[in-house]
């Protein structure tokens, strides 16, 4: 369980494009390797408890050497309305090159939710984003899929085409009217660009969507060429519940380039979204540990054993 009340804490401030921007690290003093954790939306620095349960576990297993960090994007808190996957990938690879600049030999992205997608848009070619050792997928939710199972699939794709009219006529910065948005985004100010990239089956963040074809979403996931855990919560309150979450998860990982995909991806048992209960939280940290313990050698002989289907140790 995530420690409660206090707890400490080592403030890194770094350039980046977002003003004033500090990273939060925790857990084991004079770490080689950094995870480096990313919210969803609405979220900032320590906003979800289960990053300080993983810095807690990592600091038993001293000889992996991570602590975690958390850090405050442009998008964070109430900024996503008007930011941008692509904005999110700058902030990211800034800290990632401070991390390098620093010390650091290995850094791994771990992403919540939207920072799920943050992960898959870090990957893409045209960023050019500063390099990094893996990626973990906590919550892998489809931002199309969780509002229409809100405000029904009629609603938003009305909203949504009032989205694209205003992008047609060179109005996509302006914020999007309270009547054409979900109740859960109506006291959050959202452009009409950010409305239709969460919304649309055709929009930037849409990299997890059950019902999008294999040609359109397979190059995404072939172009990830470090490891990656992929890890749904079991009962996320997010998802519909006509999706198997775990078939899902196997899926994604056919579609991965061999060797890259974790085998142990798949879902975190009795979990919601935020991974807030104890048990599902203590899981997700001995997954995570299990996992950087894998790749800790990818890159010299870690890949061929896993492509044979044997455990580095």
């Amino acid at each position: 369980m995530s420690p409660s009340g206090t707890f400490t804490t080592t403030v890194h401030p770094f350039q980046s494009p977002t003003p004033h921007a500090c990273a939060y690290e925790t857990g084991l003093a004079d770490a080689r390797n950094a995870v480096v954790f990313i919210g969803g939306l609405g979220d900032g620095p320590h906003t979800v408890p289960y990053p300080r349960a993983l810095a807690k576990r990592l600091e038993a297993e001293s000889e992996l050497s991570y602590s975690v960090f958390e850090f405050r994007l442009t998008s964070s808190f109430t900024g996503f309305g008007f930011a941008s996957l692509a904005d999110d990938v700058a902030d990211i690879s800034a800290l990632v090159k401070y991390l390098r600049n620093i010390g650091k030999q290995r850094v791994v992205l771990l992403g919540h939710s939207t920072g799920s997608q943050d992960c898959m848009e870090y990957t893409s070619p045209s960023h050019d984003a500063a390099p990094v050792d893996g990626y973990i997928l906590q919550a892998p939710v489809s931002d199309r899929g969780a509002v229409a199972l809100e405000m029904g699939e009629s609603e938003l794709d009305e909203g949504l085409k009032a989205a694209k009219d205003l992008i047609i006529s060179g109005r996509g910065h302006e914020r999007m009217p309270r009547e054409h948005l979900s109740p859960s985004f109506q006291n959050t100010p959202i452009s009409a660009s950010r409305w239709y990239a969460l919304g649309a089956s055709d929009g930037e963040d849409n990299y997890f969507d059950p019902g999008l074809p294999d040609n359109v979403v397979g190059p995404f996931w072939k172009r990830i060429d470090k490891p990656i855990l992929i890890l749904h919560s079991g009962n996320d309150e997010f998802v519909p519940s006509s999706i198997d979450k775990n078939a899902l998860v196997q899926h994604w990982k056919t579609l991965c380039r061999p060797g890259i995909a974790s085998e142990f991806s798949g879902t975190i048992p009795g979990a919601c979204h935020r991974v807030e209960e104890p048990e599902a939280e203590e899981w997700i940290a001995n997954t995570v540990v299990k996992f950087l313990r894998s790749i800790k050698y990818f890159g010299t002989y870690a890949r061929p054993l896993i492509e044979l289907g044997l455990k580095a140790t």
